[in-house]
C-alpha cells in the first residue's frame, strides 16, 4: 500500500531521476565522440604543453556526466512504484551502445582509412550493450520491464488483473447493514391463544394467522428472515 503522498515523491524522484540519466549519457556521449575526433586522447592543464588539447568543457564534462549517471540511476531505482514499468535495468545497454555506437563512428570515419583499434572498441561495446538485451526475448520479462510485474492468480473477486493494472474497490454501507449482518432476527414465535378461546394449544385464530404470515411476508422480502427461517416460521404458523 501507497499513500498519496509518497505516490507523488517517488513519481517526482522517476521523472528527474530518468532525466538525469538521459542527460548524463548524452553527455557522456558527446564528450566521448568528441575525444575520438582527436584520435582518442587529449591532455588539458598541468606544467607540461600537451600535444593535443581538449576541446573547451571536456575536463569538468566527462566526470560530471558519469558521476551525475551513477547517482539519477540510484534515485530512478529508489523511486520504482510498485506497478507501472521498471526501465532501470536499461541504463547498462543504453551506456554501452551509446559508447560502441561513438567508438564506430570514430572508426569509419570518411576522411580517415578505417581505425582498427576503434572498431575492436566498438564491437566491444556494443557487444556489452546489446547480448543484455536478449533477456527482453522473453515475453515475460518484456512484460516486467516496460508494463509491470505479472499479477497472481485469478483474485476471490472473479477477475484476472493484467500486468501494471490497478483495480480499486469501494464498499458502500447503507444504515442498518452493520445491525442486520452482526445479528439476524430470529423467527417469531406465535402467540399462545386467549384461556377459553376454545382452541386447541398452539394454535391461533384465523385473523391472528393472517396478521402473522404478513408480518412474516413483510420480513422476509425486507431481509430480516432468509428462505429457509421464512419457511420455518410459516410452517410452524400453519401447522399449530
Amino acid at each position: 500500500m501507497i499513500t498519496p503522498l509518497r505516490l507523488v515523491r517517488r513519481s517526482i524522484g522517476l521523472f528527474v531521476g530518468l532525466c538525469a540519466l538521459s542527460c548524463a549519457i548524452t553527455l557522456l556521449y558527446l564528450g566521448a565522440s568528441a575525444v575520438m575526433t582527436l584520435g582518442g586522447s587529449c591532455g588539458a592543464g598541468g606544467p607540461y604543453v600537451v600535444e593535443t588539447s581538449c576541446p573547451e568543457g571536456i575536463a569538468w564534462i566527462m566526470p560530471v556526466s558519469v558521476l551525475g549517471g551513477l547517482v539519477s540511476t540510484g534515485l530512478y531505482a529508489l523511486s520504482v512504484l510498485p506497478v507501472g514499468p521498471k526501465i532501470v535495468v536499461l541504463a547498462w545497454p543504453a551506456l554501452f551502445i551509446s559508447l560502441g555506437w561513438a567508438f564506430l563512428d570514430a572508426a569509419v570515419n570518411p576522411e580517415y582509412p578505417v581505425d582498427w583499434g576503434f572498431m575492436v572498441c566498438a564491437v566491444l561495446f556494443i557487444l556489452m550493450g546489446g547480448l543484455p538485451l536478449l533477456f527482453l526475448a522473453n515475453r515475460d520479462a518484456l512484460r516486467r520491464v516496460f508494463w509491470g510485474v505479472a499479477p497472481p492468480e485469478p483474485t476471490p473477486q472473479g477477475f484476472v488483473r493484467r500486468p501494471g493494472e490497478v483495480r480499486w474497490t469501494t464498499t458502500v454501507e447503507l444504515p442498518g447493514d452493520r445491525d442486520r449482518r452482526g445479528r439476524r432476527p430470529s423467527a417469531p414465535v406465535p402467540p399462545e391463544p386467549a384461556p377459553g378461546s376454545g382452541s386447541r394449544p398452539g394454535s391461533v385464530s384465523a385473523p391472528g394467522l393472517v396478521d402473522e404470515l404478513e408480518r412474516l411476508a413483510a420480513l422476509h422480502q425486507a431481509g430480516g428472515l432468509d428462505d429457509a427461517e421464512y419457511t420455518a416460521a410459516k410452517n410452524r404458523l400453519l401447522n399449530g
